[in-house]
């Protein structure tokens, strides 16, 4: 199981901090899907009393990037196949409707916007900062949803993106590289400012499947990793009992 390190927070009311600090060891796989956090050990190297940590945690819980079981604790979320496939096929069917409604609403705000967004992913990928340029990376992509002028819309992409971020991280870890290269976006970016929205459409949902497959297989040898090692858990409690016997 990964173990994740922590440094010392110097005010305990920083809540966000601790929020940033506890994603960011989420996203770079410090703490692995389906981890258990332990709170004495994180408050203790964060130097923060159980209390803002538990409202952190609380945060990430909302967001849907951690889960608490009564009596259990709280968890990074699990990830299986299917939640990755559950999430890549309605990121496709949202962000074909969110192109169409942003299309018409188009102005030199929203072009120029497209570029900033652009700009900072780039930069997050020359810094080679994982968590940096998924973030950049999910805002760029979350343009097109706040310029829709539809708040479900919006609110469902916003519920998504706790998902996504979880798996473009894994999907770097399977490439074994902190980022993907710096010129990913420049078609999407192109012609999301051009004249053509079925285009930008169609290479939209190919952007979105872009090495699908790879993050798929990775997903099932995690999930492979997984049983396996409750299986050896299984075994290892029946020798004791037997030997106890």
């Amino acid at each position: 199981m990964a173990k994740a390190d922590f440094s010392p927070i110097a005010d305990t009311t920083r809540r966000a901090e601790i929020v940033a600090l506890l994603r960011r060891a989420i996203l770079t796989g410090q703490l692995e899907p389906g981890q258990k956090l332990n709170e004495l050990r994180i408050s203790e190297q964060m130097r923060v009393s159980r209390a803002p940590l538990r409202e952190a945690m609380r945060e990430l819980v909302q967001e849907g990037i951690l889960t608490s079981i009564p009596y259990a604790g709280t968890f990074v979320i699990g990830v299986t196949a299917k939640d990755i496939a559950d999430a890549y096929s309605l990121n496709k069917v949202l962000d074909e409707f969110a192109i169409e409604l942003t299309w018409p609403l188009r102005d030199q705000r929203f072009l120029d916007e497209v570029d900033r967004r652009h700009e900072a992913v780039k930069q997050a990928t020359r810094d080679l900062d994982t968590t940096r340029q998924i973030e950049t990376a999910l805002q760029l992509h979350g343009l097109i949803y706040e310029w829709a002028d539809n708040s479900v819309l919006l609110e469902t992409w916003q519920r998504l993106t706790t998902r996504l971020q979880m798996y473009f991280a894994l999907h770097q870890r399977a490439r074994n590289e902190p980022v993907p290269s710096e010129g990913v976006h420049e078609e999407y970016v192109r012609l999301l400012k051009g004249d053509d929205m079925r285009a930008a459409q169609r290479h939209a949902r190919a952007h979105i499947e872009l090495d699908y497959e790879e993050l798929l297989a990775y997903a099932r040898s995690l999930e492979q990793r997984a049983s396996e090692g409750g299986k050896a858990d299984r075994a290892a409690s029946t020798r004791n009992r037997q030997r106890g016997t």
